[in-house]
């Protein structure tokens, strides 16, 4: 799905907000680099081999004392975000100020999607992911258009508010715990809010298209092209 939105609005396209720079693809991630996650790895690095321009945002430093050969070939910048919020106070309130003024209604969109989130999961994980999405929104590379974000958890909360807080569209991808532990009503807002959505079994696909009927899910296999 993201090779299909690379042909048809990637390439030579210049972002929205007439910087010239070529559109931008932002993979949200909730740790970079992981030796358990190659699988997310081995596609960011085959988008690259297709020539898009991308940009890694992780929530969190990586903790693995190793890494895969992979990560050694993926040439995009990592945005790290504060992990914690009290670890960086001023730039999640300097990136939160930059957010509301750069487009005041789509924050106030943003911060109420996030109150009536608020209400049903009161938590600090809650409270923290919103923190996040606005140093997100205030730190976007130039050219970024499109959020994709790998689980359905933690990273696509920070992913979908973000969205919300900057008029970009985004995806999501669902693999196991993100999709069978995540609330109900949580996966299903976020299913209707995506541009699309892909899985990797037939029962997640299943899953999915039961909670938010009509929206796109699509279902794509883990697997190692043999041809490379």
């Amino acid at each position: 799905m993201l090779h299909q939105w690379l042909r048809t609005e990637g390439g030579s396209a210049s972002d929205p907000h007439g910087s010239g720079e070529p559109t931008r693809l932002v993979v949200v991630v909730k740790g970079y680099p992981r030796v358990s996650e190659t699988f997310i790895a081995q596609e960011i690095a085959a988008l690259e081999r297709h020539g898009l321009p991308l940009t890694i945002v992780s929530l969190r430093h990586p903790y693995d004392g190793i890494t895969h050969p992979v990560h050694q070939a993926i040439q995009a910048a990592v945005l790290y975000l504060p992990e914690y919020l009290y670890n960086d106070p001023l730039r999640v309130l300097a990136g939160h100020v930059r957010a509301f003024r750069r487009d005041a209604r789509r924050y106030r969109k943003s911060l109420l999607q996030w109150l009536r989130d608020l209400r049903r999961d009161p938590t600090a994980n809650r409270v923290r992911r919103f923190g996040q999405a606005g140093v997100l929104a205030a730190e976007l590379p130039a050219g970024a258009r499109h959020l994709h974000t790998h689980f359905m958890h933690t990273p696509a909360s920070v992913a979908r508010y973000a969205a919300a807080m900057t008029g970009l569209t985004y995806s999501l991808s669902g693999h196991a715990k993100d999709i069978w532990t995540t609330p109900a009503w949580e996966l299903r807002e976020k299913l209707e809010g995506a541009r699309f959505s892909v899985t990797c079994t037939a029962a997640n696909r299943e899953h999915l298209a039961r909670l938010a009927p009509g929206t796109q899910v699509h279902l794509i296999y883990h697997g190692l092209d043999r041809g490379m």
